[in-house]
């Protein structure tokens, strides 16, 4: 995804930095004196070094494997902390009056879904989506789709599982918070929101919201954290909403939609955490 934004995935020479000339290239950029596919800068290492597709993207793992909290980010965010773009968050003529921190890398995440897919198939296409295992179960019917178990809970989880059941059906895209995709924690904080709770954007921040809660006390509307394909236990890559009958809603991964699958097979590899919402 920063590769795409920084330079089409190519390997940039620049008339700026003289020391890259006579290393193989595939064009030409003017950006300051920045070389690669990662448009570094002479700080990042030598143009040997910002030149080699192999170093450039170990460079760029060693910058950001050193920003606190990277795992938990949303990649562009992450991206954007690393790589120190125009796309601040703060709109000027620079960004094109951009209201998105990382807006610029954003805009890649689908065609870098895309690029992965063509090289490792279905395995690789997760790693840019919430992450969630091959959980395809889900089975409509009565106990399924027709009926939900509100009975009981606050006016508030009523109204978020409510939200939550009535988008079933919508394409997952990451970084989609509706009304017509969702990714897996844009869903959950969108149904909260509609309930009037605010909750975090991603499933590391999920994983702190509301209180904790055992298996055995479930109730519609909590969330269930789980590591995903690409998480762990301790940091969580996805997240659905318990919505009772024994049943989980949740945006898998991208080519799927939002459905209902069962509790038991949502959390087979494991439980990061369970949170009583409100």
């Amino acid at each position: 995804m920063t590769g795409l934004t920084e330079s089409n995935l190519l390997v940039l020479r620049n008339p700026n930095d003289p020391s890259g000339n006579g290393i193989p290239a595939q064009g030409i950029g003017y950006d300051h004196d920045s070389l690669g596919i990662f448009q570094q800068r002479p700080g990042w290492g030598t143009a040997a070094q910002r030149m080699d597709p192999r170093s450039a993207t170990n460079l760029f793992l060693d910058a950001l494997l050193a920003v606190p909290g990277w795992s938990s980010m949303e990649p562009w965010r992450a991206a954007q902390t690393v790589q120190r773009s125009a796309f601040t968050g703060n709109p000027t003529a620079a960004n094109g009056q951009s209201l998105v921190y990382g807006g610029n890398y954003l805009r890649q995440g689908e065609r870098a879904s895309r690029i992965l897919m063509a090289i490792g198939g279905s395995n690789a296409f997760g790693e840019l989506d919430c992450g969630a295992a091959a959980i395809s179960d889900s089975h409509p019917g009565t106990s399924d789709t027709n009926q939900k178990d509100i009975s009981g809970v606050t006016p508030r989880a009523a109204a978020a599982v409510t939200f939550a059941l009535a988008q079933r059906g919508k394409p997952y895209q990451w970084g989609g918070e509706g009304p017509a995709t969702y990714d897996c924690s844009g869903l959950m904080q969108t149904a909260w929101r509609q309930a009037g709770v605010s909750i975090g954007r991603v499933t590391g921040q999920q994983l702190r919201n509301g209180s904790p809660v055992i298996a055995a006390a479930l109730r519609p509307g909590d969330l269930i954290l789980i590591p995903g394909a690409l998480g762990t236990l301790a940091h969580p890559g996805h997240v659905g909403m318990y919505v009772g009958h024994g049943q989980v809603l949740h945006a898998p991964r991208t080519g799927d939609v939002v459905k209902v699958v069962r509790l038991t097979s949502f959390i087979a590899d494991g439980v990061s955490g369970y949170r009583h919402i409100a």
